[in-house]
């Protein structure tokens, strides 16, 4: 059975792949998609241990890097040495 956040949450993840251009939708898209949701309950216990606008940011700036791009993995994190 499907709850209707449940709906909305795949949604806003296949949304955002789309937005992308991802032909699937990925973990990453449903985590991003989950804490843009603030009154989802994974976004609340979260935003109890980390500031969630610097979560989406730091998703971001790895889904926008080339080693993501590219399939390396080789991903530089936000303020590591890389």
């Amino acid at each position: 059975m499907r709850t209707p956040r449940y709906s909305s949450v795949l949604g806003a993840a296949e949304e955002i792949a789309r937005s992308m251009s991802h032909g699937y939708i990925g973990v990453e898209h449903l985590f991003l998609a989950i804490i843009r949701d603030r009154q989802a309950v994974p976004a609340q216990v979260l935003a109890t241990m980390a500031d969630l606008d610097t979560v989406e940011s730091a998703l971001l700036a790895v889904l926008h890097s080339d080693g993501y791009k590219t399939g390396t993995r080789k991903i530089a994190l936000p303020g590591s040495q890389g």
